[in-house]
């Protein structure tokens, strides 16, 4: 009769339970990868949902999708890039603004109808981007209206030199939270570097976007800091939720979410000197009205106004009210 060590029974045990633990693993791994496989089947095409002549611009990295209508001096439509964000969310005043102007509006690379890219994705690029549509499409000087994000890759192209005749901001957001100073800053770089470990992964990364872009938390979204009125919130986020899971859009989202954005929009903002207009929504609560003294500070010769009843999407949610504003405002460049 043989006997066996207790370190060989110790050993075999231990193999086999590295056995099972890799094989649930792997399982567990491989539903994750066929539950992502099944929401982007279930996804439908995005389709052109804003009116004008639709066309393609071959930008350095890719081509940028664009829209344009109407006719008299240019205006260019910027969107916000949280997900499911478009040019669309100008289909509400995009006719009527072409009743008065030629209108241009297009999609950042990376999302809505935009081709994706590995590359481009920080707020140097994105202005440039801005830049160079206006002078290869539009040619001649331009209003920016720039919503969310956009903003600041507005300001960073007319500091650089784009042929930006006027700017309005529509509820501007940074475009990267700062990283905070002191004993928080390591805590920050920390969380942002492990978010970004987490992210990049292959399938669990996908399926970390996934979660975060889910309908249920798009419409928490949407109701919570988007729109004031929760009926907008829930048509809204059925688009938004097309719009998120297009094919090639995880990469711009995970660079938005890892702070790939990042620049001293401060700094952008305060050196630049155009006629420039501030919208807010008055019940925005992310950088929401609240936050609209800091950047009068920064830009004392700003004009500020507030659309009651709105969020971050006034330009949606009170569209009559953000035209008597807004044409105006454009209307001024004729006296100048």
């Amino acid at each position: 009769m043989s006997y066996r060590s207790s370190s060989n029974q110790s050993n075999d045990t231990f193999a086999n339970c590295l056995k099972t633990t890799v094989s649930i693993a792997g399982m567990a791994l491989g539903a994750v990868a066929l539950a992502n496989a099944y929401i982007a089947f279930r996804t439908p095409t995005l389709g052109f949902r804003l009116g004008g002549q639709f066309g393609r611009y071959p930008a350095r990295f890719g081509d940028i999708a664009y829209t344009v209508a109407g006719t008299g001096s240019p205006v260019l439509l910027l969107h916000g890039l949280d997900a499911g964000r478009s040019m669309a969310e100008w289909r509400a005043t995009f006719n009527a603004l072409a009743d008065h102007h030629t209108v241009y509006a297009f999609d950042w690379l990376g999302w809505g109808l935009s081709d994706t890219t590995q590359d481009g994705y920080n707020a140097t690029d994105f202005a440039e981007m801005v830049q160079n549509f206006i002078d290869d499409v539009i040619g001649q000087p331009t209003a920016v209206v720039a919503a969310g994000q956009a903003g600041i890759f507005a300001a960073l192209a007319t500091r650089a030199g784009a042929n930006i005749s006027r700017l309005a901001l529509v509820c501007p957001i940074p475009p990267a939270q700062d990283v905070p100073s002191g004993e928080s800053r390591a805590e920050a770089l920390i969380q942002r570097a492990l978010s970004g470990s987490v992210l990049n992964a292959p399938v669990l990364g996908t399926a970390a976007l996934n979660w975060l872009r889910s309908r249920k938390n798009l419409e928490s979204g949407a109701r919570a800091h988007g729109f004031y009125d929760n009926e907008i919130a829930a048509r809204e986020t059925n688009l938004q939720y097309v719009t998120a899971h297009q094919a090639g859009a995880d990469f711009g989202q995970k660079c938005l979410l890892q702070g790939a954005f990042s620049c001293d929009w401060r700094a952008a903002w305060s050196e630049i000197s155009l006629p420039s207009l501030l919208v807010w929504g008055r019940n925005a609560l992310r950088e929401g009205y609240d936050s609209a003294p800091e950047w009068l500070t920064l830009r004392p010769d700003a004009q500020l106004e507030v659309v009651e009843n709105a969020m971050l999407f006034p330009h949606l949610e009170q569209p009559e009210r953000f035209l008597t504003l807004i044409l105006p405002w454009l209307a001024e460049a004729k006296t100048e």
